[in-house]
């Protein structure tokens, strides 16, 4: 993509945390441009539980948008835009302990400009790969009762960072063609119903302007695990904009040595539960 004037500038201060980035940043001082791929945007609508891909929304709770979310403390922040709630009653798949659950990415919906995404419920498409570079977290919460009844208002704990392990590159980058976010589910968690929740962060360097995905599943654990997990916290009310997870200043979008900042990024919230 070719660079505008302010762009230009705007690299060369260390604002522009990514030369390629497929967004519009949200900070008001770089609203002047429209990046021309502003509206390409994705979500994580699919499970993956021992290599099955699952239907769009069959388990992942719907949201109405894949538009990035700025306010990370506001009530979107705990499952997407809209999923305070099921809009519509979904499945639950049983997770063994010590197993893995991935979060596939799929495109925008082409429906109505970005705001009925959970009338779609076109298959996942492998050849399709994440937009955005970024880490990513995952977190747990029981739920006491039927999770298509629960707002997700119990304690979370985090169970999974994925950093960038080379101080460099985000482990999850659009160049490395990734199409499924994956987390483990530490062999230690009691058995259960669990609201599963997936973050993925376009991390930027202006405050206010990390752009955060985030999808919701239902998910029943099993095995025999007797852990005791935490530390935990509250969504909305885990993280606040000046979070070092969240705004990363010294951070630049393209680094040429290791980065510590990105090397032992641990995202904002509290530490990992391991189990």
């Amino acid at each position: 993509m070719k660079l505008t004037f302010q762009q230009t500038i705007l690299l060369a201060l260390g604002g522009l945390h990514q030369a390629n980035c497929h967004c519009k940043s949200h900070q008001s001082s770089i609203d002047t441009y429209q990046d021309e791929t502003d509206s390409a945007q994705d979500g994580y609508p699919v499970v993956v539980v021992d290599g099955v891909i699952s239907k769009r929304w069959e388990y992942t709770r719907p949201t109405t948008s894949f538009a990035p979310n700025y306010d990370y403390s506001g009530p979107e922040s705990t499952c997407g835009f809209n999923a305070t709630l099921p809009l519509f009653p979904i499945k639950t798949v049983q997770v063994k302990a010590g197993s893995t659950v991935g979060f596939g990415a799929m495109y925008m919906s082409a429906k109505n400009g970005n705001i009925d995404e959970h009338t779609d419920f076109t298959d996942f498409d492998p050849s399709f790969y994440m937009y955005h570079d970024g880490p990513a977290t995952a977190y747990l919460s029981k739920s006491p009762g039927e999770l298509n009844e629960y707002a997700g208002d119990g304690d979370w704990f985090k169970i999974a960072v994925v950093g960038a392990k080379d101080g460099l590159t985000w482990d999850y980058a659009a160049a490395k063609a990734v199409n499924i976010m994956n987390f483990t589910i530490p062999a230690s968690t009691p058995p259960g119903k669990y609201l599963m929740r997936a973050e993925h962060l376009n991390i930027a360097t202006y405050y206010k302007s990390t752009q955060m995905f985030i999808n919701c599943a239902h998910i029943e654990v099993t095995g025999s695990g007797e852990g005791v997990p935490g530390p935990t916290t509250k969504f909305p009310g885990a993280f606040t904009a000046s979070d070092p997870g969240i705004w990363l200043p010294s951070a630049l979008g393209r680094p040429t040595q290791p980065m510590d900042e990105l090397k032992n990024w641990q995202g904002a919230g509290p530490k990992v539960w391991m189990g």
